[in-house]
């Protein structure tokens, strides 16, 4: 692939990431008064970490866990062509 492409490839995917958490952000309050209103339960969201230690280690899970998804996406796109 061209660099050209896969650069426009990385920038996009990180425009959409951003995209996704600003309309995450924005929508918070709205889409917690209408779980309230339909009488779901809101998921209990874990707070900021405070400390450059719990940052750390909030990266960590959550990289550990992006890795686990994307080897099992991985594994089913493998073994999906593999037949």
């Amino acid at each position: 692939m061209n660099r050209h492409f896969s650069d426009a490839r990385y920038y996009f995917g990180r425009g959409f990431d951003h995209l996704y958490a600003g309309l995450k952000e924005e929508t918070a309050p709205l889409r917690r008064r209408v779980m309230r209103a339909m009488g779901w339960e809101t998921e209990d969201e874990a707070p900021e970490p405070q400390t450059r230690r719990e940052r750390v280690e909030y990266g960590a899970r959550q990289a550990a866990t992006r890795g686990r998804r994307v080897a099992g996406d991985v594994r089913r796109r493998v073994g999906r062509t593999g037949q």
